[in-house]
């Protein structure tokens, strides 16, 4: 994989991982909340977090 597409693809998934963690605080902190919506928010959110980390180590050999 090209390296500058590696770099683009993981910053996009940081930053999808902490807004989908911000989403699914703000649903959830709503009067009545939307419970369902902040579920799959934050599981989106810590799913990105995981590939963005995964994409961001380095290869042991």
């Amino acid at each position: 994989m090209n390296p500058k597409v590696k770099i683009f693809i993981t910053i996009f998934c940081y930053i999808s991982g902490v807004m989908g963690i911000v989403t699914a605080v703000v649903n959830a902190s709503q009067k009545p909340a939307e419970t369902t919506s902040a579920i799959v928010a934050g599981v989106l959110g810590v799913a990105f977090l995981f590939a963005g980390l995964a994409l961001s180590r380095k290869p042991h050999h």
